[in-house]
């Protein structure tokens, strides 16, 4: 299929045997290299983590300062005290101009947390940072027997993954966004699931379902959220062009962080369809397969929100949400503006799909979908009992 509107401007997978079999393999070595230091620290952190499967569980979550002032990491921490307790999650501030290492350490010898959620943004963003910073937490979570829940947005960066799967070489768990039968081939443990819906606190999808009720939809709103880049821009270009033809606007805000966050969710409730892409950027010498698509934001972001979501493919997704029925699927130029066309048009199929999504949306979040699935491969090191 070799014509980008037929397939949604996304790259075609290649099979180049240094690009894509060997180069994506490349962290391997590395990977075991860490797993052998480590294993001392496995050793004198024996006793520790024995010790903290009958202890009381207490999670912390690290994000730089400019972390926290994000809609991601303030709706993680939110639904991971919805899910452990109020009073046993903790919240670790990282100072990016400072160094990182000693903030770490302070941080824990604070809050003695079990388990450490962990997103490998905020750490350094060199390898040669990454290489020390990577082994060091690691060894010190060993030591103390602590439970590492790392954090993988962007799958297919390299030196990414390898933190992510360093940081849990010997314990602890992976969550992502992209497909796990995917990145298995790449990865080089299996404890990491994907792709899951992004974290939302009850909190927040209560709060939504009272601003939705005061935003009313006639149907002619029509957003796209999110960073512009190509193919991404091209895509919508030619998506707004179709719908401009057919007498439907198509509003691009291309700059999700230039607003409040309550100004971003607020727009989100007040649309009527939320068009979404799951593709990449374009090719990097540091991301792998960038042909793979990834369970973005916007889905349960939309979705929690009232909104009727038209999204492109991804493989998974169909764990957590029925297609035609939760959201409308597209992966063509035509099907995408085709499914937004016959939402602005049907009013009946367009509540149908937003009421459908919504309640999806909110089981997920009150039952805490996200942080279960994380339990599941934790075991006897689970953050809570499920009864």
């Amino acid at each position: 299929m070799d014509d980008p509107a037929a397939r949604g401007f996304n790259p075609l997978p290649q099979h180049r045997i240094w690009r894509d079999v060997l180069l994506p393999r490349t962290v391997l070595p590395l990977f075991w290299v860490a797993w052998l230091m480590l294993l001392p620290a496995r050793a004198v952190g024996h006793r520790a983590r024995r010790r903290r499967r009958d202890a009381p569980v207490r999670v912390a979550v690290e994000s730089g300062r400019i972390g926290w002032t994000q809609v991601f990491f303030e709706e993680l921490i939110g639904s991971a005290r919805d899910y452990v307790g109020e009073e046993d999650v903790a919240q670790h501030v990282i100072d990016r101009d400072l160094p990182y290492l000693p903030q770490f350490r302070a941080n824990v010898r604070r809050d003695d947390p079990s388990h450490l959620v962990l997103d490998v943004r905020t750490p350094g963003q060199s390898w040669r940072r990454s290489l020390v910073e990577a082994v060091a937490v690691s060894w010190r979570l060993l030591a103390d027997g602590r439970t590492p829940v790392v954090i993988l947005t962007d799958a297919f960066y390299r030196r990414q993954r390898w933190q992510a799967a360093v940081l849990t070489a010997h314990g602890g768990v992976v969550l992502t966004f992209a497909p796990t039968r995917v990145l298995r081939p790449i990865f080089p443990h299996r404890r990491i699931v994907g792709p899951l819906p992004m974290p939302i606190s009850r909190a927040r999808l209560a709060w939504l379902e009272l601003v939705s009720e005061e935003s009313p939809k006639d149907g002619t709103v029509v957003q796209f959220i999110g960073n512009m880049y190509p193919p991404r821009s091209d895509f919508l270009e030619a998506v707004g062009e179709r719908l401009a033809s057919e007498g439907i606007t198509l509003s691009i805000n291309g700059d999700k962080w230039g607003t409040s966050n309550e100004a971003y969710w607020r727009t989100l409730a007040s649309a009527d369809v939320v068009v979404t892409t799951c593709m990449q950027g374009p090719s990097r010498p540091f991301m792998d397969w960038i042909w793979v698509q990834q369970m973005v934001f916007r889905y349960n972001e939309t979705l929690a929100a009232g909104a009727a979501l038209v999204a492109s493919y991804v493989e998974g997704t169909d764990r957590f949400f029925e297609p035609r029925r939760d959201f409308l699927e597209y992966v063509s130029v035509d099907e995408a503006v085709e499914a937004i066309t016959g939402l602005v048009r049907d009013r009946g199929l367009r509540e149908a799909v937003a009421a459908a999504g919504h309640a999806t949306s909110a089981e997920l979040i009150r039952t805490q979908a996200f942080w279960r699935a994380a339990d599941e491969v934790l075991g006897s090191h689970r953050m809570r009992s499920h009864g």
